[in-house]
């Protein structure tokens, strides 16, 4: 009987303890998804046009954003709350857990997906830039700048952009880093920097904003190529925590059902994407991550 109670008392702990952990695995999994339908999410984003941004009401818009909600609903979440971060500090923001996912419009790079998780991509973007009225330098591409030699290119820290350039064979002494894109173009306006570098999506948003003829977009623009000697596409997500993989699997059935109801596109032809700027559907983030 001693016995028989003893194996009754193990097993008994034995089932506890795998309970105990399927509980804890079972809650983990949860995560955001329970979190948000309780209590709402954190997004963190950088105020930029045309991703998320703060309107002239004072309240949250943007292509992101609007989007971002649209996935969100379905899965019972309603309340989103948005952090302003400078664009470097999203990715370190969301690794250290101060927001709970990345609204803003963020390329899907393997440095980045070795410290966060990413949905699969929204849009994708290419390059542009804005030059003086007339485009005095004759500046079309990255390989421009570096073969000017003097030529001073603007672009955000913390962006793709910045590795771009040095690939390109642009000094260091010759790029200007700035927080915000409105900053960069203001350098440009003041004749501090020769050209404004970021993401085409941005560079339409910034011009339609600054409504200023001393400046233009340098059209055409010549892509960065890939081995094929192809145009390279960034592809723009939503970073995700690490650890929560039912949240990210959730969220892109949730962003495929969007795109395949067209809903997707609607929301984002209101902010000038069209449907050249959608990527293929059979890209994901874990391709992207593996490059």
């Amino acid at each position: 009987m001693p016995a028989s109670r003893k194996l009754s008392l193990a097993t008994l702990l034995g089932s506890a303890i795998a309970f105990g952990t399927l509980f804890s695995a079972s809650a983990m999994a949860a995560g955001l998804l329970e979190k948000g339908r309780s209590s709402g999410l954190t997004a963190g984003i950088a105020n930029e046009q045309p991703y998320a941004y703060i309107g002239t009401d004072g309240k949250i818009t943007g292509a992101n954003y609007e989007v971002l909600l649209a996935i969100l609903k379905p899965l019972g979440i309603t309340q989103v709350d948005t952090p302003i971060s400078d664009f470097g500090s999203l990715v370190p923001g969301l690794a250290a857990k101060r927001f709970d996912l990345i609204g803003a419009g963020l390329f899907i790079t393997p440095p980045r997906c070795k410290v966060i998780a990413y949905s699969n991509p929204v849009t994708r973007s290419g390059g542009a830039f804005i030059v003086k009225a007339g485009n005095p330098l004759n500046l079309h591409s990255l390989k421009d700048v570096a073969a000017n030699g003097k030529a001073r290119l603007a672009t955000q820290p913390g962006s793709n952009q910045v590795q771009e350039a040095k690939s390109a064979g642009i000094s260091e002494a010759n790029v200007s880093l700035f927080d915000k894109d409105n900053e960069a173009l203001a350098a440009l306006q003041a004749n501090r920097v020769d050209v404004v570098y970021f993401p085409d999506a941005e560079i339409i948003g910034l011009l339609q904003k600054a409504n200023d003829p001393s400046v233009e977009r340098a059209l055409p623009f010549e892509q960065i190529p890939d081995a094929s000697g192809n145009p390279t596409w960034n592809y723009h997500a939503y970073g995700l925590p690490k650890n929560d993989p039912a949240f990210a699997q959730a969220f892109n059935e949730q962003l495929a059902k969007l795109r395949a109801s067209g809903e997707l596109l609607k929301i984002l032809q209101k902010y000038g994407y069209t449907e050249n700027e959608l990527p293929a559907t059979d890209i994901t983030a874990e391709q992207r991550c593996s490059l």
